[in-house]
């Protein structure tokens, strides 16, 4: 009988000490997570927004909130080459596919604005860059590129 006790004293003991572990680490955990990630800086949060694939990752976590829809849209981590935009002062936006890819930096991710075709002829892009065309269809952007004689 004392044995029979002393099982089930133990399976209860069991039985808590999971639930209590399971529950204070999640908790815990939770909400310590989401605390430290919102009190970094806006820098440091573009830094780390910087190593997420433009697409779906970057994209995705500009849906959080305002202000991670802010720094993840920042023209720093979106290059943007758009023909038809006349104030060229704005940072990050280049009026063809050539000055961009000049201003970019190693891992920089390029949006080639939607509408008609973007000629560029005898460019070589020796860093690793992502070009994106913009607009819901494949054929809203076309990148057309020709080699001339004397290029590699």
């Amino acid at each position: 009988m004392m044995e029979e006790n002393s099982r089930d004293n133990r399976r209860q003991g069991k039985r808590w000490q999971r639930k209590r572990t399971s529950s204070s680490s999640s908790s815990s955990s939770s909400s310590s997570s989401s605390s430290h990630i919102n009190n970094l800086d806006d820098g440091c949060l573009m830094h780390i927004f910087s190593f997420l694939p433009p697409i779906p990752d970057r994209f995705n976590t500009a849906l959080v909130c305002h202000r991670w829809n802010y720094l993840a849209c920042h023209p720093r981590l979106w290059l943007r080459v758009d023909r038809s935009v006349k104030d060229l002062s704005q940072p990050g936006v280049f009026p063809n596919i050539e000055t961009a890819v000049s201003a970019s930096r190693p891992g920089d991710t390029i949006l080639i604005a939607a509408g008609g075709s973007h000629h560029t002829s005898n460019i070589q892009i020796k860093k690793p860059l992502c070009l994106i065309g913009a607009g819901e269809l494949p054929d809203d952007t076309t990148l057309i590129c020709s080699r001339g004689s004397d290029s590699e």
